[in-house]
């Protein structure tokens, strides 16, 4: 309780220092009168699509799979609900399309597009200069300068580079009021970035290293795991800070070793929570992502995981072309957790490129009403009782988003000679005198997955019974049908592939489902859901198995 209540007055606190910073009284003094000359240094790797561009200058934005159609207008005079696209908008990413074209007419178009954004948004806006996104945008205008002043009137890339100045400046400001730990972390990023892109360097380099090594050992696990145990807050940490680091490296040598080695760890803490599909797992937060995003970051490292680990709270579990990768439920920290998700026991399974078993995913942004709701155990491929979920969400003011234990963390354990992963949780413990197992075995050169789901007294004391529900959010494409005769459900992938449900210990049956397509919204799947009476010493087992 003391935790919580020393979270909500520090939040309390930045919020009200952040407002002072940022008004009219203080915020003129991020802009001096002269502008910075920078230096494009900062290269980009992500992934590149002219067709985007071409849509762009026809009018249409694919941005954070959400489309808009302006008309031919402004994307910057849109007016619309979409978060996540206005969030995506701002933040520039989208750049990097233009950055190999050679037609002088696109590229044009990407610095008229800048220039529209500083006639529009150029002096100070509480939403399109939040930290993150500031943080981003400086990057992404760093990382394509070159693109945007190639042509440009003295003029315009002197707004330019006075916009990038006082960006930075405002950065500064704010950093450490940053409620989100990873903005922090995000704007500790830039503000090396932009450092190393003035045209003379500033002595301030080294101290801005210092400062992102000692931000990325706050946040980071041991595992290199940012502490939100978020798989695209990793990505996106991962995708800013390669070209940074790349290019400390080629500057400043004698500054990269402790930031090269935090990357090197958070490399192999992602790779550890990507499919066969080479998609991240739908875990705390984390939803659909581009697949070239994700071979594009995979690609800048060796890091590799080819036999059965237990990594920050998650279990991995590699035989043949099977890969399962379950969550413990570790909840993070208080500051960390308001992405996470209640899914203790869940896991996601993959055969090769044949997805078979996840969870729906975060809700959509059009959907604000629903988040709670994707966040609940009952969303994940896990047992719950009385569809309860093993950690507590809601409550008032600052921690209506957190996420917050019900129990100490889960415990996992790994045999690797029989490659079975144990998860306990005893989020369940308090109010139902219970504690849940699940044990998986992934066998048969990853085409056979077993699980056995106990229920284990924790104490002497009765408390009042309940219902267990166990489960299964089949893949988009894998059809169930029930075969009451064989007492198994057979399965069905689009691909053509068979599989086999078999269970004993308890009712199943199939309902409709949902997982979240950051391209087509909510894709309506199926669900396989064993029940039963939530009791000391109640088991359960289920195989999932290819024909």
């Amino acid at each position: 309780m003391l935790d919580l209540w020393r979270y909500v007055v520090k939040k309390g606190a930045f919020v009200a220092a952040d407002r002072v910073v940022t008004s009219p009284l203080f915020s003129w003094t991020w802009s001096g009168s002269d502008a910075p000359s920078f230096v494009g240094r900062l290269t980009e790797f992500r992934p590149t699509d002219s067709h985007s561009v071409i849509e762009m200058m026809d009018g249409k934005y694919l941005l954070a799979g959400h489309l808009v159609d302006t008309g031919g207008a402004s994307p910057f005079s849109v007016d619309t609900d979409a978060r996540n696209w206005l969030d995506h908008l701002h933040g520039f990413a989208w750049l990097r399309h233009f950055r190999e074209l050679s037609d002088p007419g696109q590229r044009r178009f990407a610095r008229t597009l800048v220039l529209d954004w500083l006639g529009r948004h150029g002096d100070f806006e509480r939403e399109t200069w939040a930290v993150p996104i500031a943080s981003k945008r400086v990057l992404n205008w760093l990382k394509n300068h070159t693109l945007l002043v190639e042509g440009a009137t003295t003029d315009e890339v002197r707004a330019i580079n006075r916009s990038l100045g006082t960006q930075i400046q405002s950065i500064k400001a704010r950093v450490e009021l940053a409620c989100e730990p990873f903005d922090r972390l995000m704007a500790r990023i830039a503000l090396l970035g932009a450092s190393m892109c003035l045209a003379t360097e500033e002595a301030e380099v080294p101290g801005l290293v210092a400062q992102l090594e000692a931000e990325l050992a706050r946040q980071t696990d041991e595992d290199g795991l940012h502490l939100s145990r978020n798989p695209y807050f990793q990505l996106q940490a991962l995708g800013e800070l390669i070209p940074v680091n790349r290019l400390l490296g080629l500057r400043q040598p004698e500054h990269v070793r402790e930031i090269a080695a935090s990357v090197e760890r958070m490399h192999r803490a992602f790779e550890r929570l990507v499919l066969g599909t080479r998609e991240p797992v739908y875990m705390n937060g984390c939803g659909q992502v581009p697949v070239g995003m994700v071979l594009s970051v995979l690609a800048q490292s060796s890091a590799r995981t080819d036999q059965s680990v237990i990594s920050s709270g998650y279990g991995v579990l590699v035989d043949g072309e099977g890969r399962v990768v379950a969550d413990g439920g570790k909840v993070p920290p208080l500051a960390h957790s308001g992405t996470a998700h209640a899914g203790a026991l869940s896991f996601e399974y993959s055969c090769g490129g044949s997805f078979i078993v996840g969870n729906c995913g975060p809700a959509p942004s059009q959907l604000p009403e629903s988040h709670t709701l994707f966040r609940h155990g009952s969303a994940h491929c896990a047992p719950t009782i009385d569809d309860l979920s093993a950690a507590e969400l809601g409550g008032g003011l600052f921690i209506a988003d957190r996420l917050r234990p019900r129990s100490a963390d889960p415990t996992l354990s790994l045999d690797r000679s029989d490659n079975v992963l144990e998860m306990r949780t005893a989020g369940y413990a308090e109010r139902y005198g219970l504690d849940l197992v699940r044990r998986l075995t992934l066998m048969g050169g990853g085409h056979t997955l077993a699980g056995q789901d106990f229920f284990v007294a924790n104490g002497d004391t009765a408390k009042i019974p309940g219902a267990f529900s166990i489960r299964f959010h089949l893949g988009p494409g894998v059809a169930p049908e029930i075969d009451p005769a064989a007492a198994l459900i057979r399965m069905r992938h689009r691909n053509g592939e068979q599989w086999s449900f078999l269970w004993e210990g308890a009712e199943a049956r199939i309902e409709e489902s949902v997982r979240h397509s950051a391209y087509y919204g909510l894709m309506r799947t199926f669900q396989i859901v064993l029940s039963g009476v939530a009791a000391p010493g109640a088991e359960a087992a289920w195989v999932i198995t290819r024909q």
